[in-house]
């Protein structure tokens, strides 16, 4: 069996020790390897151990879990938060977390959490020699009910809403995502993706039509509209060129 390590970052003493207890009776897939009593000192027990998963309480003094997390770039483990007050539930869905338990812990949803840990692990491509085995790309797209693993190919285009994006797939499928329409901008590949105004990147490989209409709109293969900024038309213009084929 495969297993994954975790730090525990918690203030108080004993939810700490229940934490670490469930996991070692209950969830055999993992490892706890070291443990922290507040945000600064997580912060460096998350360097030096390079855990896979970080169970992070929210509420502790002078640094909470999400201001310790702020502090973090280049975040490679997943996060499961863990608090006694319900009402941070959407600023956790925001900070990206892989879920979001209430104190006391229930061993269940413990134990559903640890499942989406282990999904998230097991379903990324295995990299040999820097290169991935498989020419899948794969988006991990946090929302409210989890995550879902989706190959960049299949994102038709991207609107933003407030600190959310909507993303339209092949297929007619829609997710609502916890990340901005910047998060993603910098994340996609910028030979397949194009910002054609401040609220909508597209997939430029399912653009079938561009028309003048309303000062610019490109027609997406499954019918759908999309405004192109004044300020974008030229430079979407000159893009769209190098993926098109000259005729010989």
């Amino acid at each position: 069996m495969q297993k994954y390590t975790a730090v525990i970052i918690d203030d108080e003493e004993d939810s700490r020790s229940n934490t670490r207890s469930m996991l070692q009776n209950y969830c055999p897939e993992i490892e706890v390897v070291g443990e922290a009593a507040s945000g600064p000192e997580g912060k460096i027990k998350i360097q030096e151990l390079k855990p896979h998963v970080v169970f992070l309480d929210i509420n502790m003094p002078g640094m909470n879990g999400f201001q310790m997390l702020e502090g973090i770039y280049d975040r490679d483990f997943c996060v499961v938060f863990l608090t006694a007050y319900s009402e941070h539930g959407i600023t956790a869905v925001k900070a990206g977390a892989t879920d979001y338990l209430l104190k006391p812990l229930m061993l269940s949803e413990l134990q559903g959490a640890i499942r989406k840990v282990v999904q998230h692990y097991e379903s990324k491509p295995a990299v040999v020699s820097g290169k991935t085995e498989t020419d899948k790309n794969i988006v991990l797209i946090s929302h409210s009910k989890g995550f879902t693993l989706v190959d960049f190919k299949d994102i038709v285009w991207l609107e933003a809403s407030d600190n959310y994006t909507n993303l339209f797939l092949n297929g007619q499928k829609k997710i609502v995502a916890s990340k901005t329409l910047k998060e993603f901008e910098a994340i996609l590949p910028t030979n397949d993706f194009f910002r054609i105004h401040r609220s909508a990147l597209i997939n430029v490989n399912y653009v079938k039509e561009y028309s003048n209409n309303e000062g610019g709109e490109v027609i997406l293969s499954e019918g759908t509209h999309v405004q192109v900024s004044k300020a974008r038309i030229q430079e979407f213009s000159e893009f769209i060129k190098t993926k098109s084929v000259s005729p010989k």
